[in-house]
């Protein structure tokens, strides 16, 4: 999908919202935001990019990076600061893919830690949805399971079809490269398990500085049901648009409905969450602007995934 139609799709969908937002009451909510929990939402989501930094260190290292985590760090808030106008709400993903790899050739395996690290994070997110689905207090609406557990049972069958879909065609040879390097974090559960318990951190965090924002604005949503809107919230952002912009503010207004909360608390509530986002964004713009990083440029194409010496699957995936 062309990045023309993508701004399409946020800019139709902010008109659709924006046309049917009451805009001066959406002002006076922000007017009388308390500006004290904002900021602590904007200082833990920035807390969380460090716990995120060091999830990525733990899965690139295995496949042969050494990069200290200062670097890590960095690469993580520039790519953040590039979410905010690539497609979806993970186009930052791909900068990071090409500052790990730096020019080295390398970029399969740093496509590899970064798949990795994001997809950690999005399945302690659906776990983290469904668990709060089924012990929520609040009587949730037979579609708002319901898309929960679809969501989660499409990405189990979708993880599981990875394999067989490597097997199984020829045309898909970067799948099965992909697919093999998998097998080096299969041999290390104790990298597993530390980054799957990161991710848990990093989540458990992002709903509470969304449930920080919601308290600032006095928005009447139930602490229990953030559990459910974040997750399903920030899924929903991966589809094309540019910055989950519009996608973000639509599935706000989607999910919050059922609770009677109107459309210009949701509204503001999805602004103001946004605005964290951009706000701790900025340091990845000073990062990318002054700090001593080279920029990416033409690169190798060596596709093989490497690792420490002992990893002889590694070394083999230039075959398979």
């Amino acid at each position: 999908m062309s990045k023309k139609l993508k701004l399409l799709i946020s800019v139709a969908l902010l008109g659709w919202l924006a046309w049917s937002a009451d805009w001066p009451k959406i002002g006076h909510i922000s007017r009388h935001m308390r500006v004290e929990l904002w900021l602590a939402a904007v200082v833990l989501y920035m807390l969380t990019q460090f716990i995120s930094a060091l999830r990525w260190r733990l899965l690139a290292e295995p496949l042969g990076f050494q990069k200290s985590m200062p670097q890590y760090t960095a690469f993580y808030f520039i790519g953040m600061y590039f979410n905010l106008f690539l497609p979806t709400s993970v186009g930052g993903d791909v900068v990071r893919v090409w500052y790990l790899d730096s020019g080295s050739g390398r970029r399969l395996p740093a496509f590899l830690s970064v798949f990795v690290d994001r997809f950690s994070g999005l399945l302690v997110l659906l776990i983290l949805a469904c668990v709060a689905a089924a012990l929520c207090p609040v009587n949730l609406e037979p579609w708002i399971t319901a898309s929960v557990w679809t969501t989660a049972a499409c990405a189990l069958v979708g993880f599981l079809a990875l394999p067989i879909a490597a097997q199984r065609t020829a045309r898909f040879e970067r799948v099965r490269r992909v697919v093999a390097g998998l097998q080096i974090y299969l041999t290390r559960p104790r990298i597993l398990f530390g980054t799957t318990a990161l991710s848990l951190l990093v989540q458990a965090a992002n709903v509470m500085l969304v449930w920080l924002v919601g308290l600032a604005i006095a928005a009447p949503v139930p602490g229990s049901y953030y559990w459910i809107v974040v997750p399903m919230v920030t899924l929903l952002t991966l589809l094309p648009s540019l910055g989950g912009i519009g996608i973000r503010e639509g599935g706000m207004l989607l999910f919050l409905r059922p609770l009677g909360i109107d459309t210009s608390t949701a509204m503001t509530l999805s602004f103001l969450w946004f605005s964290v986002f951009t706000a701790a964004s900025l340091l990845g713009a000073g990062i990318y602007l002054f700090g001593n990083f080279s920029r990416p440029g033409e690169q190798h194409d060596d596709e093989s995934v490497r690792g420490d010496p002992d990893q002889g699957r590694a070394r083999q995936l230039k075959a398979a």
